[in-house]
């Protein structure tokens, strides 16, 4: 899905860090706490960053105007607030609420990869929608760190990949040069891409399968956020709803074969 890049608002400073702070934010309430996510987010519980980030997408024009695909709230969702007050006291009590929510060992219950939601019976698009998202890190410098390292269609760094592309656009924006506005237009049209492709399609059903895991807790609130911040960059980079009868389902998928891209450095 190709992006119209006639959007002014696409190129403004304010949006762009607007968007960026709460993809850094999905990632950070989305990680493993054992990578010490919880005391970064005990941290922004007071901080006003988020909430004026959130204020702002909700105010932009083109987030409000979307048409809703299978799992996606509207903006009134869109609150940061709401998930850290149920962030729970400590780190160990998330880890528990995080093992509760995905299991010791990931499971087709509640799967944070990608791929789990295409049909086990489609081996060739499972394969080849996980070249796309290596090319795609490998074509912008985006390496999985070798002390947490995970398949590369886990949801965390499919959002962390999309900060990045949008911090790659910031910096271009800076460069008054041809050189820059033609790498600015190459990073928003990626994040189109990349999102049309691959976040919007599967999360908003990653979404209601954290409501139903973690039901008034942490990972509800979470799940609310993500559904409704998926239909607003949606709008903002003007990438239509995804074209599916029914939200996918997760079902089971090898994980060694599956693993044997992972390695992104």
């Amino acid at each position: 899905m190709m992006p119209t890049t006639g959007n002014p608002l696409v190129s403004d400073p304010a949006l762009l860090l607007a968007r960026q702070s709460l993809y850094r934010f999905l990632a950070l309430s989305l990680a493993d706490p054992r990578t010490g996510s919880w005391a970064a987010l005990d941290a922004l519980r007071d901080s006003p960053l988020l909430s004026v980030a959130a204020a702002l997408i909700r105010e932009t024009p083109s987030a409000q105007r979307v048409t809703f695909g299978p799992g996606e709230r509207s903006l009134d969702a869109l609150d940061p607030k709401n998930v850290l007050s149920r962030l729970p006291a400590s780190e160990s009590e998330l880890n528990a609420e995080y093992e509760g929510t995905f299991g010791l060992l990931v499971t087709s219950a509640c799967t944070p990869y990608e791929m789990d939601y295409i049909s086990e019976k489609f081996t060739f698009q499972r394969s080849h929608a996980l070249a796309d998202i290596a090319g795609f890190y490998r074509a912008f410098g985006f390496a999985v760190s070798s002390r947490h390292p995970e398949r590369p269609d886990h949801v965390v760094l499919e959002l962390e990949f999309m900060s990045l592309l949008i911090g790659l656009q910031s910096r271009a924006l800076t460069d008054a040069l041809r050189p820059g506005r033609e790498r600015e237009s190459v990073c928003h049209q990626a994040q189109a891409r990349f999102l049309g492709d691959h976040l919007a399609w599967w999360t908003p059903a990653l979404a209601r399968l954290l409501w139903r895991e973690s039901p008034g807790g942490y990972f509800a609130a979470v799940a609310e956020f993500l559904s409704a911040f998926i239909p607003a960059e949606r709008g903002i980079l003007e990438v239509d709803a995804p074209q599916m009868t029914a939200e996918p389902k997760p079902s089971a998928i090898e994980r060694p074969e599956a693993c044997e891209g992972c390695a992104l450095g």
